[in-house]
């Protein structure tokens, strides 16, 4: 027994069969425990005895979940007597072949009986007739609530202009008949509405990278079928996309592929490290950048960069590409060796005091990268939302251009993954006649200051400056 038990531990798991046999040991332990999750007895009594079983009287639709990691994972609907029943994934063409495969939607796909049915879901019109925040309401019509909102566009359209209605950002599910086209259509066809631009996902990536590389653009994870080394800086799939039909799915699916070594760098242990069996690298939160420069450091010092190569792609390498108009000493190299105006080495010590990771460590990071056949090198959407985000987009985009891999089979130039876009069908929304838009997490500088609000200082576009601030707010 022994002997059975030491061969089975030992014995060598996949990728696929290690994430297949957690998600059904997953599902039997909260089958077992079942009467410990928030479901109510009818839910329990509910569950089929064999997956798929159709019985008497249910029907099966199908549909899809349409939360914001861009998958749509199909998901077949059994209905009785007009209710949801249970929900279950779609049934496979061939699982061995992507694009055939079954798509097993996550935990929040699952879920979307639970939604529908939520105690906590709305479900009419009601009016706050308390002070602001005191969460006293009162249930009213539709006829009175579309009357009111109606007669309350009129008001401030009138009294400050459409400037002054703002229709706010968000994007947790993106069922396109309703929800924000509908809200948008409305809008412009009554005169328009304050826009907004950037995302909270993206703002500063979407900004920097095309300073970088002209536009926004990456590699297919697929490519990575064909590295032999993969480095993500904060990207974490298997928490963010990790449904059965999106980006996680053909990354496992790619490192199968390949079997190449995988390194996270990301201040957080997630699920991803362990899912891709990655190398761990813990790093302070913001200090990405810093770590880059050590690696570089150690690329330059050591001899590992082609210099000719990187200065027949890229421009401020060396002096050699800058402008006469350039300041002395204000290549990329010299910000690096230290003969910039910061007079700082960037070396693998000066590093690890900022990033927490030892400097012996950044040297070997560096000569593995240098010294792969295709390193696929991209970064999340993490490293960027801070201050100067703009900077560790821009410092991990250069670690491709610096070591050559990019713009061949295996490799990728740093920025966030191209992922296949799965459109949903929307409403049009028509044209809005306001050309003003501000940034999108600054609408309570719009509320709170808006004659602060100006093109030079808070990156208000369309315009110099508001008009007025917000006076309705749609959310």
């Amino acid at each position: 027994m022994k002997n059975k038990l030491k061969n089975f531990l030992s014995a060598p798991v996949s990728r696929r069969e290690a994430v297949s046999t957690a998600a059904k040991l997953g599902s039997a332990v909260a089958l077992s425990n079942a009467i410990s999750l928030p479901f109510t007895s009818i839910a329990r009594a509910n569950i089929p005895t064999s997956a798929g079983a159709v019985n008497a009287g249910e029907v099966v639709r199908h549909s899809a979940c349409l939360v914001n990691c861009g998958s749509r994972c199909p998901l077949k609907v059994i209905v009785k007597d007009d209710r949801i029943v249970r929900i279950e994934p779609e049934d496979a063409k061939d699982d061995a072949v992507f694009g055939e495969h079954q798509i097993r939607p996550c935990l929040r796909g699952r879920s979307s009986r639970w939604r529908v049915y939520s105690p906590d879901r709305v479900k009419y019109p009601m009016k706050r007739v308390g002070k602001r925040g005191e969460g006293k309401f009162k249930r009213i019509s539709w006829e009175e609530a579309t009357a009111f909102i109606a007669n309350e566009l009129a008001r401030v359209s009138e009294k400050y202009g459409r400037e002054a209605i703002y229709y706010n950002y968000q994007s947790g599910a993106y069922y396109h008949t309703q929800g924000t086209p509908a809200w948008k259509r409305l809008l412009n066809l009554t005169g328009g509405y304050l826009n907004y631009h950037n995302t909270y996902s993206t703002a500063q990536i979407a900004t920097a990278t095309p300073y970088t590389h002209g536009k926004y653009a990456g590699s297919h994870f697929t490519q990575i079928a064909h590295s032999d080394l993969v480095v993500l800086f904060g990207l974490n799939l298997s928490e963010t996309r990790m449904s059965g039909g999106g980006q996680v799915e053909e990354l496992r699916r790619a490192l199968e592929a390949s079997k190449a070594k995988v390194i996270i760098i990301d201040p957080r242990y997630t699920d991803s490290v362990i899912t891709e069996h990655a190398e761990w690298l813990p790093i302070r939160p913001t200090t990405d950048a810093a770590l880059v420069a050590g690696i570089a450091y150690t690329l330059i010092s050591e001899n590992l960069i082609d210099e000719a190569e990187v200065n027949k792609y890229c421009v401020g390498y060396d002096s050699s590409s800058l402008p006469a108009t350039a300041a002395p000493n204000a290549s990329y190299k010299d910000y690096v060796m230290g003969t910039g105006s910061d007079g700082i080495q960037k070396t693998p010590e000066w590093a690890a005091e900022i990033t927490a990771i030892p400097a012996t460590r950044i040297k070997q990071l560096a000569r593995e990268i240098a010294a792969a056949r295709a390193c696929y090198i991209c970064q999340g959407w993490g490293p960027q939302r801070h201050a100067n985000g703009e900077q560790t987009v821009r410092a991990i985009q250069t670690l491709p251009a610096l070591t050559g891999h990019f713009g061949r089979p295996g490799t990728n130039n740093g920025n966030w993954p191209y992922g296949t876009p799965y459109g949903v069908p929307s409403l049009p929304v028509g044209t809005n006649p306001v050309t003003t838009s501000i940034p999108c997490y600054l609408w309570t500088d719009a509320i709170l200051n808006p004659e602060k609000m100006t093109a030079t200082t808070q990156g208000v576009k369309g315009a110099d400056k508001l008009k007025t601030g917000i006076k309705l707010f749609f959310n």
